[in-house]
């Protein structure tokens, strides 16, 4: 028994580790999949969101959904987690805030925070839209001073 624990119990658990990484390549195709950025035209208000593989918290995409019906923050976060359920998918919030989306002058402004969800980082929000948004001139609010 001393010899099974000295050879084989400190190789089969980073044999274990390495191989859950890998053993499915479906929810892997799920979370790539996954959009980054649904967001409406218009006053709005958005949560910034990390979607990850249950248990591969290392591994998360950030997304960003931004509602201009939505009276709460807490009713985005829940669609998001329901569209992500839909898929196998953990859900993290990251916090809330307001962005102002102006099609005809190319200018998105990103500012506020959420009574609930706590203020979301505006500058990871910035570098997250610039990627998809590349001709707007983008703009977010700095963090209050306290």
């Amino acid at each position: 028994m001393d010899m099974f624990r000295k050879l084989i119990v400190p190789t089969w658990r980073p044999t274990l580790c390495a191989t859950r990484n890998f053993c499915c390549p479906d929810q892997v195709s799920k979370l790539v999949g996954f959009p980054e950025i649904k967001m409406g035209v218009g006053k709005l208000k958005y949560i910034l969101a990390k979607v990850y593989i249950h248990g591969e918290e290392a591994h998360a995409k950030t997304v960003i959904r931004a509602v201009g019906s939505a009276k709460y923050h807490l009713k985005i976060y829940d669609a998001l987690r329901k569209e992500a359920a839909t898929k196998n998918l953990c859900t993290q919030c990251l916090g809330g805030g307001t962005i102002d989306h102006n099609l005809e002058k190319r200018f998105i402004k990103i500012s506020g925070h959420s009574q609930t969800l706590g203020r979301a980082d505006h500058e990871e929000t910035k570098s997250i839209l610039s990627d998809k948004y590349s001709d707007y001139k983008i703009h977010s609010e700095s963090a209050p001073s306290d």
